[in-house]
């Protein structure tokens, strides 16, 4: 009897093991309620594998992402129920390359982290293609380039270049796009009384003057507050921070001058509100560090406030000049 209901009790457990999922394959789209498109994804053995797009409920593009086997690889967008982009990235050999919200991302590793979303607009199929296929840049850097605001890694070379400039600076010596050809150099823009994100740019950027003396590249932080951070304030405060004027300039001039080339020349600006290219009453503050090339086209945009986005400028800034940092 004791047999039996141990038998009993087997036959029981075993129905009442939950039937095994199959994993999902090839491609699968979800709805909303009111019926639009919630996702459309293609998936390998459960992994999203290919191009995945999310939408809002009102039909609005949410997200596109692009991986493979489970890896993010690709273009990598989202956008607002408004439709603004507040994402956009790529992820080429592990690196992502690019802007996520207002601060640049360029974190490094074999591995990032996906989400079990996507999605977005009519866009990228052949811009996806076209990347995948796109040779490495002609320098041999491995770096793309930047030619407009939202920071979409470019895999040949464009015609955007930084605008001719000539502004003083604290060694009371001038700075320009032409003292500078030649130079692979980091843009940043500061102000001497800041006492939030300014402090923490200028420590990285000392670790970059350190990696970088008696080399070619240079360092290039314009004050936005440039009214009161004349050549001599911006002297003492670089005496006080040990700046070496030889290799990081420090600069002062025109407040229209120097709103403009942030604006329209390295995209510095992180408002995202229209301001125009010479506003000056719109407050431009950022924590982007902006790596040029020696021809003055941009090749990078970091978040000056990581370590480790520091270490990838050092790393970047050595594959411009053609030698090694450490």
């Amino acid at each position: 009897m004791r047999g039996l209901l141990l038998s009993v009790g087997l036959i029981v457990t075993l129905a009442m093991a939950p039937a095994a999922v199959a994993p999902r394959q090839g491609h699968v789209q979800q709805f909303w309620p009111n019926g639009h498109l919630k996702s459309d994804a293609t998936y390998t053995d459960d992994a999203y594998d290919g191009e995945v797009r999310t939408w809002y409920e009102n039909g609005a593009p949410y997200e596109l992402r692009h991986y493979r086997s489970g890896h993010e690889e690709g273009v990598q967008q989202s956008w607002t129920d408004a439709g603004v982009l507040y994402l956009n990235y790529e992820v080429r050999d592990g690196r992502r390359f690019g802007l996520v919200n207002a601060s640049p991302c360029n974190a490094v590793g074999d591995r990032v982290e996906h989400r079990q979303t996507g999605g977005g607009r009519d866009v990228a199929a052949k811009e996806i293609a076209a990347s995948d296929a796109a040779p490495a840049p002609a320098d041999g850097s491995g770096l793309p380039y930047y030619d407009e605001a939202t920071f979409t890694p470019q895999w040949s070379p464009v015609s955007h270049r930084v605008a001719p400039f000539s502004l003083p600076t604290q060694a009371g010596t001038s700075v320009s796009d032409e003292t500078l050809r030649g130079h692979p150099y980091v843009a940043s823009f500061i102000f001497t009384q800041c006492s939030a994100v300014c402090p923490l740019l200028v420590h990285q950027l000392t670790r970059v003057q350190a990696a970088i003396a008696g080399g070619d590249a240079r360092i290039v932080s314009f004050s936005v507050t440039p009214d009161t951070d004349t050549p001599t304030v911006l002297a003492a405060f670089g005496r006080a921070r040990g700046i070496d004027s030889r290799i990081w300039s420090l600069v002062s001039g025109p407040k229209r001058s120097i709103y403009q080339l942030a604006r329209t020349s390295y995209f510095a600006d992180d408002s995202r509100v229209g301001n125009a290219p010479d506003d000056e009453t719109a407050f431009l503050h950022t924590e982007k560090l902006l790596l040029v090339d020696g021809e003055g086209h941009l090749r990078g945009v970091y978040n000056g406030t990581q370590p480790h986005a520091i270490d990838q400028l050092i790393a970047d800034l050595a594959r411009l000049a053609g030698r090694t940092y450490s």
